[in-house]
């Protein structure tokens, strides 16, 4: 029976029938037509960039780019309101300063799994334009702020752009909990591409300093985030232009491999190494730049999470959730018309 699993959590694909009514409830009917006629149906709040989705009990969390890191939550996951931060801007983590002292608390690109009774958070610490960036890590053991022991813990910085790897952006941070339990973070920019390095699941931080850091592209992508299927590791990543509202042409890309350090592979075979990649979601005249993504599995389906610019507000960045199927060759669309993998 072919799974999907993302951060080592196993999602199993069910008979059509039951896929079709999933899709019923979190999209319009004139999303059946194909990827192409896809209409946002989210509600409330949807000012995001750069979002990354959990679940705890009943509440979905949503953690992006913003003051000490922005926090919104739904209880259905249509509609989204504001609640917090991470980080308050009078208790923002001192180090943050020592590398961009201009750092004001503008936190970029968090990623965010539960491992080991506890919810690890990591997160870009940059400015624009500025590389001497790091990745920083916090963790909690519970997401529910009327929770007595709601409290972030700062766990510092687990790598810079000294020990990152020669010339690389070290922001962007993605987390992967393979099924053997060694724990693995991507990171990077366009900015001579991504890497990977290998963290001790004991501390979250890293195994080995300076780390061994595999080459996953020497320029492509920026964003990074990985699941796993049927045997294959699937990379994502965003290009283009970000961050230019309606100019944007922000796009997502994908590849695959059989083994976590790669080689990633498009669909023509050729490597990632050398900034080859399939693409996954173009922009279109509503939504002119799409990405920045991260993935989320509940029971039956995997959802991919992402930013859009979006013409109806202004080229503002929206957020939007969409399920994920796999095609008769085993990667990941989001066109319903193509093969849907059921149980045999």
């Amino acid at each position: 029976m072919p799974t999907l699993t993302n951060k080592g959590k196993k999602l199993n694909s069910k008979v059509i029938r039951i896929t079709l009514l999933l899709i019923m409830w979190f999209l319009p009917f004139n999303a059946f037509v194909s990827a192409q006629s896809y209409q946002n149906n989210l509600k409330g709040d949807l000012w995001v960039h750069d979002p990354v989705m959990i679940k705890q009990d009943s509440t979905y969390y949503i953690f992006h780019t913003g003051h000490g890191i922005s926090i919104k939550t739904s209880n259905d996951r249509i509609t989204w309101r504001k609640s917090g931060n991470v980080f308050s801007k009078v208790k923002l983590p001192s180090w943050h300063k020592n590398d961009i002292p201009e750092q004001d608390g503008h936190l970029w690109a968090p990623d965010i799994h539960y491992r080991n009774g506890k919810y690890h958070l990591y997160y870009s610490v940059s400015a624009w334009m500025n590389f001497n960036s790091s990745i920083g890590y916090t963790a909690n053991t519970t997401l529910d702020t009327n929770s007595a022991d709601y409290k972030w813990i700062d766990e510092g910085k687990i790598i810079d752009f000294r020990n990152g790897g020669q010339g690389v952006n070290v922001i962007d941070p993605n987390v992967f909990v393979d099924n053997d339990g060694r724990v693995w973070l991507f990171y990077g920019s366009y900015k001579a591409g991504l890497r990977l390095v290998e963290l001790n699941p004991a501390t979250g931080k890293l195994l080995k300093d300076p780390p061994d850091i595999t080459v996953i592209t020497t320029s492509l992508g920026e964003g990074v985030f990985v699941i796993k299927a049927n045997g294959y590791y699937y990379i994502f990543a965003s290009r283009g232009k970000c961050c230019a509202g309606l100019e944007s042409t922000y796009q997502i890309v994908m590849g695959r491999s059989e083994n976590i350090k790669g080689p990633y592979l498009n669909k023509e075979g050729k490597s990632w190494v050398d900034n080859n990649y399939t693409l996954f979601l173009a922009g279109d005249y509503d939504e002119p730049g799409r990405g920045h993504n991260g993935f989320f599995t509940e029971n039956d389906t995997t959802f991919i999470v992402y930013h859009a610019y979006t013409r109806t507000a202004e080229g503002k960045p929206l957020l939007n959730i969409r399920p994920v199927y796999l095609d008769e060759n085993l990667w990941p669309t989001l066109d319903i018309t193509n093969k849907i993998l059921n149980e045999k």
